[in-house]
């Protein structure tokens, strides 16, 4: 594979990153109250919400797109619900069969659905399980789940009004099983292999997002270093943060290739491969994810703890992308189960 963006897929990045540093908020205190409609037709009106579907389904571009956009809103710490409310649901519907009118609601922005995950189990919730949340889930009026008959069909469940949590950017909310919501054709029965691709999307474009985190995270590390003197000079003179930096700086470039390839590999290798890629991808940025974004506070020194840096808001939102669909131990757990099933077959 080639791993170079091509012209279209940077001018993609750049428009969506664009976008979001234009529209999104320019201090910390403005991630309150946040009004993200603006941004949220924007990225509608530019096809992004259904990057990956077909286009019979209101869909265009690639997995790999997807992953670029996400990239760039987790850059630019846009506080919309880009994977949450969009690209997540809608893949799930389309695993589903649902109606081609509520996927198109759903990629054309006018309706927002959240997916309840279990917090237990890290999978996609059962209305008669735990209770379940949804993250990343501004403005959803409702969250899909399994159906309680284990049948692997869809519901549609109430959502309870925003947790308070650590991360600016996102809402994370409680579902509400016994209220059922109106979604629409949601469709039929997902199968195994659906939900297995399904979950290797999630992960594959939870990745992205962290990588989007940490390049702007470290860029914004870089240029205090540049600015900011101690004894006269600036702090990127002294080798132990250039060596600190130029470290995270290599974490950085492994993320991006591994979130690169498991989006690749979801259109071009077998599901298995796919799948062992997509845990991969999720364990790397969230074990480098979290090294780096604790290493641009250190470099903030004392500032980076103070609410007006953006310094911990790139940290909140790394921690919680690691949380998702559970962190670098899990996947490495799942990793080694899928290394010995092949060992087992003989591979």
């Amino acid at each position: 594979m080639d791993v170079q963006f091509s012209e279209e897929e940077l001018l993609l990045h750049e428009s969506i990153l664009g976008q979001a540093e234009k529209l999104g908020p320019t201090s910390v205190a403005g991630y309150d109250d946040f009004d993200d409609r603006v941004l949220w037709e924007r990225l509608a009106a530019a096809g992004a919400l259904g990057l990956g579907l077909p286009e019979e389904l209101g869909g265009a571009g690639t997995l790999s797109d997807a992953s670029i956009a996400a990239a760039a809103l987790g850059r630019a710490l846009a506080p919309v619900p880009y994977l949450g409310c969009a690209v997540l649901p809608a893949h799930l519907l389309a695993a589903a069969g649902a109606g081609p009118e509520l996927v198109d609601a759903v990629v054309s922005g006018r309706r927002r659905l959240a997916v309840g995950i279990d917090p237990s189990t890290f999978e996609v919730a059962s209305v008669s399980g735990p209770p379940a949340l949804a993250w990343d889930s501004a403005g959803a009026e409702g969250a899909l789940v399994r159906a309680a008959d284990g049948s692997g069909r869809l519901v549609a469940v109430g959502l309870a009004p925003p947790t308070p949590g650590v991360d600016l950017t996102r809402h994370i909310r409680w579902c509400e099983p016994h209220r059922l919501v109106d979604a629409g054709d949601v469709g039929g029965v997902v199968g195994a292999d659906a939900w297995r691709r399904w979950e290797a999307v999630a992960l594959s474009l939870t990745a992205a997002d962290m990588v989007g985190v940490m390049e702007g995270a470290l860029q914004l590390a870089v240029e205090h270093a540049s600015t900011r003197e101690q004894f006269g000079v600036a702090i990127g003179s002294f080798q132990a943060i250039q060596h600190l930096l130029a470290e995270q700086h290599v974490s950085l470039e492994g993320a991006r290739s591994t979130a690169i390839y498991a989006a690749w590999a979801l259109a071009h290798r077998e599901l298995d491969a796919a799948v062992l890629a997509a845990h991969t991808a999720k364990a790397y940025c969230s074990d480098v994810g979290k090294r780096l974004c604790e290493a641009v506070v250190q470099v903030h020194g004392g500032m980076g703890v103070t609410w007006e840096c953006r310094a911990h808001v790139f940290l909140k939102r790394m921690l919680i992308d690691r949380a998702f669909l559970g962190d670098e131990r899990r996947h490495l757990r799942r990793i080694a189960d899928l290394r010995l099933t092949e060992v087992g077959r003989g591979l």
